[in-house]
């Protein structure tokens, strides 16, 4: 099966660059990747839980960092001579991540899970029994 578009969900995780580098494995030259960041909604509340810092500041700190994390993968790809689409997003991953799979028309979605993180666990989860296309999960 040669894979058009490759649906990538990139965040701070090392396995999410251990993701960026399987979709640059799976990628020929017609496949574009489609690297996305969510500004997770969940974690903008666990940020001003403490107190520290308020909604808009927990926001604007994740949204900066997700570009960061994009521009890299950005960068790596092609370097590397691949196709790459970066998009960020607000909500929830879980949600984006099919959606935008329909959207774009993605073959298969890509993303990494450390093994001792329930919340990326359960995100995966939902992945699996929400989006339409094949579903990968690096570790």
């Amino acid at each position: 099966m040669k894979l058009k578009n490759i649906l990538l969900y990139v965040d701070s995780s090392q396995e999410s660059q251990k993701a960026l580098e399987a979709a640059l494995d799976l990628s020929g030259p017609e496949t574009t990747i489609i690297a996305v960041n969510v500004v997770n909604r969940q974690t903008v509340i666990q940020l001003t839980r403490s107190g520290e810092k308020s909604v808009a500041e927990a926001e604007v700190e994740l949204e900066e960092n997700g570009w960061c994390y994009l521009y890299n993968a950005e960068e790596i790809a092609k370097s590397a001579g691949h196709q790459i689409v970066i998009i960020q997003e607000s909500g929830y991953p879980e949600e984006a991540l099919p959606r935008l799979a329909q959207d774009y028309g993605a073959d298969i979605i890509l993303t990494g899970h450390s093994t001792g993180n329930s919340t990326t666990g359960s995100m995966v989860q939902q992945l699996i029994e929400h989006a339409a296309c094949a579903v990968l999960v690096v570790k």
